[in-house]
């Protein structure tokens, strides 16, 4: 469909023609039969949420890059989960070309590379090249930036080289500390870290130790040196 043209930057996704075609995509093509890319018919207005957004075979047509690019994150992350949801076969871990039920794989046969479009739309969620910048953790939901555990990523390859970082709440409630080395190889005009906190609000950052005040609130994005080697952030809100 026409939401290709977008994952493929033949439209901007910014321009006024991909706002059209990612709502047909959304409230026509996804939501009925009509186009023959779903199979679960009209589906309940009570229902938009878990069943829209992709078709029947989720990973060949997603766009999960186009929702980073538009700083969509919400639709990014439920159209990467109904996505998982709808094609894992979890009794052997591998996902289905298309799925033809909802709540479990039930496609004709597995396939790897249906699964490896996958992982690279996690990848995105973690690691997005937009242009000459680069962006970390943009698509990761707020709550994992909350958790002990955190998000751990390492020597992951990007247009502008690896990259490293890691993420985990503080000792402190409303604290979250990262770490971060960003890739010299080709170093990124410019480099984002999006601190999507828990509360929806940053309140102070420092990087390696003083206050930084390079933040775009509006994308919940804190602005990173490219040239000063380990960055190390806390993140108060």
């Amino acid at each position: 469909g026409a939401v290709v043209l977008l994952i493929l930057n033949v439209f901007s996704p910014g321009d006024p023609i991909a706002n059209w075609i990612l709502d047909d995509w959304e409230d026509n093509e996804t939501l009925s039969s009509g186009m023959g890319m779903n199979i679960h018919g009209m589906t309940d207005d009570r229902y938009w949420f878990s069943q829209g957004g992709m078709v029947f075979q989720a990973n060949l047509v997603n766009p999960i890059q186009v929702y980073l690019h538009r700083h969509e994150v919400p639709a990014a992350i439920r159209n990467l989960y109904n996505d998982f949801v709808a094609c894992l076969y979890p009794e052997v871990n591998v996902f289905t070309e298309e799925y033809h039920q909802w709540r479990h794989g039930s496609g004709p046969f597995y396939k790897i590379s249906d699964e490896s479009r996958f992982v690279n739309r996690v990848r995105d969620t973690l690691v997005f090249e937009d242009g000459d910048a680069l962006w970390l953790a943009s698509g990761a939901p707020r709550r994992w930036f909350a958790s002990k555990e955190g998000i751990q990523v390492k020597d992951l390859q990007t247009f502008f080289g690896p990259v490293s970082y890691t993420v985990h709440a503080g000792a402190t409630a409303g604290v979250v500390k990262a770490s971060i080395d960003l890739p010299s190889r080709n170093a990124p005009k410019q480099a984002w870290f999006a601190a999507r906190m828990p509360s929806g609000v940053i309140r102070s950052v420092t990087l390696n130790g003083k206050p930084w005040t390079k933040i775009d609130r509006a994308k919940d994005a804190i602005a990173l040196p490219p040239d000063q080697g380990r960055l190390e952030l806390e993140i108060r809100y």
